[in-house]
């Protein structure tokens, strides 16, 4: 089972209080090396970035087909050339602003929806520009918008995580060229209703996503890669027998593939297993490309609405083929068939050690469920008191991720999200399978400035301030670690007297903290 590399929530155990601190070699007029204990606080705050049908981008559709003029005429190439231009600067623009919104209301991790309807944000080997980009189906923009989001994320020390949806092709009627791989492998793909879908039941699908996987994540410095909610239509299970189609729908005919390779099970379990076995290659995928780097899946908010999809995240849990789970719990307290306490609890409680955070659903802000931001602020509140695992300093509820960016960029939102639960910045928290262990910043002062050297495989540093809050049992005093800045360097300038640490880090890792220095007036 995989292990949290830290203690994760806002509050943790004095357990790990109890560490030896003999290397901090000044030290201020408060703190006691022989007595005291430092603990830094992490929490995941992300906010999902969505480009399907472009919710939050882009708003531009870069056109490189010569438009017509509003006195009728058609553009010359020339004047075409500078529009597309002006177009495809405004999407970089656009999406630059996003991500740096996101990290001004609070959030240290963006989850960047890279392909929505088997097509790409990234120029593919294996799937077609998504027709969001331009008026071209299949054409790219000019540039590469997963490189950009990643570069944007990075400089402003914020996580990123690629987001695709795995199974879903889209509409019959989207624009595609016909040398789109969902015609060229017709034979993997199934109609449901007006939308098309890859089949579970064929192992070549499961091929197709490990090696879609595999691209992105070679190919890209990302933190890590997660999955929705598309799994089988909704409304197959249920029947005993094949599903049975609505008016005009097509019945999802999948009998053939079940008698090859149902190996004894019920279709439920034949379908069940094939969704468990695209979560394993897509993982198994993941932690080959970079070992580092986490995978995880974003389910339907209760556990019945998801299996209703096939999708059974306890399996996973079980079998070690996630590293996170973010289960889309969009409900407001007091709901009578899914109030959030009670939906949060029942994650908590059956899958195990593994790290889970909770979908919250900003776009529901000023409904009739959510009038209110005090439900944001109790629900968060809520999560931080999630129950605690086995072990003092370990819980399995470690943070939060809004659906979706632009419900909670708007300066309201952000404000409210600032002068409540996310006062202070936080770091996300390691967890997953990390191979990677940093060394800790020797750290030392020069007058007001905090100086440390190079630390082999680290990518940034995060700087805190130390603050009294409370006593050990043997009298010392428990100082918790305020972030005070993430950055790339070797050199900070304190603002404030008092005392600091410094953490080495390489995306959600983190070594131990550094000695501690006292900066005095």
């Amino acid at each position: 089972m995989k292990k949290l590399i830290f203690s994760i929530a806002v509050l943790v155990g004095l357990s790990q209080l109890n560490l030896s601190f003999s290397q901090d070699k000044e030290t201020g007029r408060n703190f006691d090396v022989a007595k005291d204990s430092v603990y830094v606080p992490f929490e995941f705050r992300g906010a999902w970035l969505s480009t399907v049908e472009s919710i939050d981008w882009p708003k531009v559709r870069i056109q490189l087909n010569k438009q017509t003029k509003p006195d009728g005429s058609l553009e010359s190439s020339s004047e075409a050339k500078k529009r597309a231009a002006e177009q495809r600067e405004r999407q970089k623009k656009d999406l630059i602003s996003l991500i740096t919104k996101l990290k001004r209301s609070g959030c240290n991790a963006v989850m960047f929806q890279v392909v929505s309807n088997t097509d790409a944000l990234y120029p593919s080997k294996i799937l077609q520009w998504a027709p969001s980009l331009t008026d071209r189906p299949g054409e790219g923009p000019g540039y590469d918008p997963l490189a950009l989001a990643v570069k944007t994320a990075h400089s402003l020390s914020m996580e990123i995580h690629a987001w695709i949806n795995p199974l879903r092709i889209g509409k019959v009627d989207l624009p595609r060229r016909q040398d789109n791989i969902c015609y060229v492998k017709s034979e993997l793909v199934q109609q449901h209703g007006d939308r098309l879908y890859w089949d579970p039941g064929q192992p070549k699908v499961r091929e197709y996503l490990a090696a879609l996987a595999e691209e992105i994540m070679s190919k890209y410095d990302l933190d890590g890669l997660h999955i929705d909610d598309y799994f089988y239509p909704d409304g197959l299970k249920g029947t005993g027998e094949q599903a049975k189609p609505k008016k005009d729908e097509k019945v999802w005919n999948d009998e053939a593939l079940f008698q090859k390779y149902g190996e004894g099970k019920t279709l439920d379990q034949w379908r069940e297993s094939n969704i468990d076995d695209i979560v394993r290659v897509m993982h198994q995928a993941v932690h080959k490309a970079k070992p580092d780097a986490v995978f995880g899946v974003s389910p339907a908010g209760r556990l019945v609405n998801t299996q209703a999809l096939y999708a059974d995240p306890r399996n996973w849990a079980k079998q070690g083929t996630i590293d996170y789970l973010i289960p889309q719990i969009y409900w407001q307290h007091g709901h009578p068939i899914a109030d959030f306490k009670t939906v949060l609890d029942s994650w908590a409680q059956i899958l195990g050690d593994t790290p889970v955070i909770i979908g919250m659903a900003a776009y529901r802000y000023k409904s009739k469920a959510f009038p209110e931001f005090s439900e944001y602020e109790l629900q968060v509140s809520r999560t931080r008191e999630a129950p605690f695992l086995e072990g003092p300093q370990r819980q399995n509820v470690i943070g939060q991720c809004w659906f979706t960016t632009h419900n909670i960029i708007t300066d309201e939102f952000t404000s409210q999200m600032l002068n409540t639960f996310y006062k202070d910045d936080m770091l996300a928290p390691g967890f997953g399978t990390a191979k990677t262990i940093l060394q800790s910043p020797d750290v030392f002062k020069m007058g007001r400035h905090l100086r440390w050297g190079e630390v082999p495989g680290a990518d940034s540093f995060a700087v805190f301030r130390l603050e009294e809050n409370g006593k050990t049992a043997e009298g010392g005093t428990i100082w918790k670690a305020v972030l005070v800045e993430k950055f790339h360097g070797f050199i900070y300038k304190c603002k404030e007297s008092g005392n600091y640490i410094v953490l080495a880090c390489k995306g959600n890792i983190h070594s131990q903290r550094s000695n501690v220095i006292y900066i005095k007036d």
